[in-house]
């Protein structure tokens, strides 16, 4: 094992399919079929969601959960929590201890150390100590590449940033029949998002039609409670708090009216600092279509930048101006 084993070597070897070729059983000697990867979780839960795996034959569709030591399982406490429920596979580099789910079933363990190469090994550790020394690993290569293919690299990835922009702006006006207010709202909630919630908030945004923003833009609370019910703030019913009953009584009389389907899923807090929760930023998007409601209209008039700074200056609503979340 390296001097300094991390689980990102796991993630590494697990996401860049370096295990393929390789006859993969678990400790019990099922045999493994990788079907599909999964994608990497970033946040809280399991570190691979939405994995396909043949375990002797029976596909199976859920997490994989990673780790140095089996036993790491216990010490982070996943017996206890439902989000580990799903897990379909448990990789460890070392497996010293049987891993059970709640009915008493083992979980499939795969375990790394004996199928992993030296040379990755070596390489790895190679990487972990020039980081010690240097900010970038390959900094001290970075002088020996031609400037011109460095140039024509930037330019490059300058185009294509513009054709992604681009392209998502044009998939919205199609889906909005042209409409620029509606595709600047859809914009604002994946911006507002941040780089944590983005695509979340993009998503339901994309799913809101923007008819309804504009009829309750006027009133911030319905609005708030619109965009906190859409998003799945509003489920939790252990909560008491007066201004999160009145929200969710309000998203509740909005649902009937406009019909909209009930959020089965919520946005993200973890590993965000309390001025960009989901709760903040919803409220001053709320707050800015209460001071402006034909936003992508004004935005085409204004000839200065800093007028365009005020313009999106928003505050919270009131009650956010004491609170974090409910």
């Amino acid at each position: 094992m390296p001097k300094s084993m991390r689980e990102d070597l796991l993630y590494y070897i697990w996401r860049n399919n370096k295990l393929q070729n390789k006859q993969l059983v678990t400790t019990n000697n099922e045999i493994l079929e990788i079907k599909d990867l999964g994608v990497l979780n970033q946040f809280s839960g399991p570190d691979f969601f939405n994995s396909k795996i043949y375990i002797d034959g029976q596909l199976w569709a859920g997490n994989v959960e990673m780790h140095i030591k089996s036993s790491d399982w216990y010490a982070h406490h996943h017996e206890t929590d439902s989000n580990y429920d799903n897990v379909i596979l448990h990789v460890v580099w070392e497996d010293d201890i049987s891993v059970l789910r709640k009915d008493g079933s083992k979980i499939p363990t795969l375990e790394l150390k004996k199928i992993v190469s030296s040379e990755l090994l070596n390489r790895y550790q190679s990487l972990l100590d020039n980081s010690k020394s240097n900010f970038i690993n390959c900094e001290n290569s970075f002088l020996e590449i031609d400037a011109f293919l460095i140039n024509n690299w930037l330019d490059r990835l300058y185009f294509e940033r513009l054709e992604q922009k681009s392209n998502l702006i044009n998939s919205l006006l199609q889906k909005t029949n042209n409409d620029w207010e509606g595709v600047l709202f859809i914009l604002l909630m994946k911006n507002f998002g941040t780089k944590v919630n983005g695509d979340f908030f993009l998503n339901k945004a994309s799913k809101l039609d923007f008819s309804i923003i504009r009829k309750t833009s006027s009133n911030p609370e319905q609005l708030e409670s619109l965009l906190f019910g859409h998003l799945g703030l509003l489920q939790d019913s252990d909560i008491k708090d007066i201004y999160f009953f009145q929200l969710k009584k309000e998203y509740k009389y909005l649902i009937r009216k406009y019909r909209l389907l009930p959020a089965t899923e919520k946005p993200e807090f973890f590993g965000l600092r309390p001025t960009n929760f989901p709760t903040i930023r919803l409220s001053q998007l709320a707050n800015l279509y209460k001071k402006e409601q034909n936003l992508f209209a004004t935005v085409m008039e204004l000839n200065h930048l800093q007028d365009i700074y005020n313009l999106f200056q928003s505050a919270t609503g009131a009650y956010w101006e004491t609170h974090f979340t409910f």
